[in-house]
């Protein structure tokens, strides 16, 4: 299986809070893909589960890393560009 790599951009005035970690949990136990999240330098979290997104305490302005093991590439950049989509606010 292969691991589609990408890159996110928290934009939410508040950060990454309780409303979006819930959507991107629901989004990636809905997908039924293994799905990580986090900062660089930092392991990364699997992204199923609120209090390990919330954990991140990822601000306004935030570079966060994502991996998606999918050998469906479409599927995958789909699923980050979501996640993104989610950090707006």
């Amino acid at each position: 299986m292969a691991t589609i790599k990408g890159s996110l951009t928290v934009l939410d005035p508040i950060g990454l809070h309780a409303r979006p970690a819930g959507q991107i949990v629901k989004l990636v136990k809905e997908s039924g893909l293994e799905v990580r999240i986090g900062k660089a330098g930092q392991e990364l979290a699997k992204a199923n589960s609120p209090l390990r997104m919330m954990a991140l305490k990822a601000k306004t302005g935030e570079e966060l890393n994502i991996e998606v093991d999918s050998d469906d590439e479409v599927l995958a950049t789909d699923l980050i560009a979501q996640v993104q989509e989610f950090l707006k606010g």
